[in-house]
């Protein structure tokens, strides 16, 4: 989707919020001008939140470049791409940005826990509250998905399981205590927790994302 340095889709087109991009109108958006934005407004959402973050610069260009290239390939190529900072940049939504932020929830947790069990140790009967499965399922099907990306030459297919994963991961932990409890039952969801960061740091680096390891 990007060729010389401009936003090129094959099928669908790129449009801001306010209608599509014009090289008559002006409003063509260069890939590096592009690419250096997300990067500062990553920054500045950083100073905001987390100023004492170390690795600043590389973590806003992890994420920043990140959240172009997600909101670049949550789509169809057939459906045309709405460009808006605001959806792209937020750490809540269906983007890059809050994949990432789970992605770095489990690797939190792991260190926080400093072990991670090996799968030998995992009593999956532990596991059969209903999201658990769920997440369960998804790791699952990751092999299938991937075949779906690479049979229909659609990556929409990928992000879109990544966010589905994501959004699971964080019901999971809001709804189980990970650390603390009897161990079975820790090392059962502190292995889910790792399966699920594998996933995401795997699925997003086929899709040309890099994963930060702290935000």
């Amino acid at each position: 989707k990007y060729i010389n340095g401009l936003i090129h889709v094959p099928f669908g087109m790129v449009q801001l919020k306010s209608g599509k991009m014009s090289t008559r109108e002006g409003n063509v958006i260069k890939l590096e001008e592009l690419l250096n934005e997300a990067i500062n407004r990553v920054v500045a959402i950083m100073e905001e939140k987390n100023p004492d973050l170390e690795n600043k610069e590389q973590i806003a260009k992890q994420i920043g470049i990140g959240a172009v290239i997600f909101n670049d390939l949550y789509n169809s190529r057939i459906k045309d791409e709405i460009f808006d900072w605001d959806t792209m940049l937020n750490f809540n939504g269906e983007t890059g940005p809050y994949m990432q932020y789970i992605y770095v929830r489990t690797k939190s947790l792991l260190e926080k826990a400093g072990y991670v069990p090996t799968i030998q140790e995992v009593d999956y009967s532990k596991l059969t509250d209903d999201i658990s499965v769920r997440i369960i399922k998804l790791i699952y099907n990751f092999q299938d998905i991937l075949k779906q990306v690479a049979e229909k030459h659609e990556p929409y297919i990928l992000s879109r399981y990544l966010i589905r994963l994501a959004q699971s991961f964080s019901s999971f932990y809001n709804e189980n205590k990970i650390i603390g409890e009897e161990k079975s039952i820790e090392n059962a969801r502190l292995y889910l927790t790792y399966a699920t960061g594998m996933v995401l740091k795997v699925g997003a680096e086929l899709l040309g994302i890099q994963m930060p390891d702290k935000m």
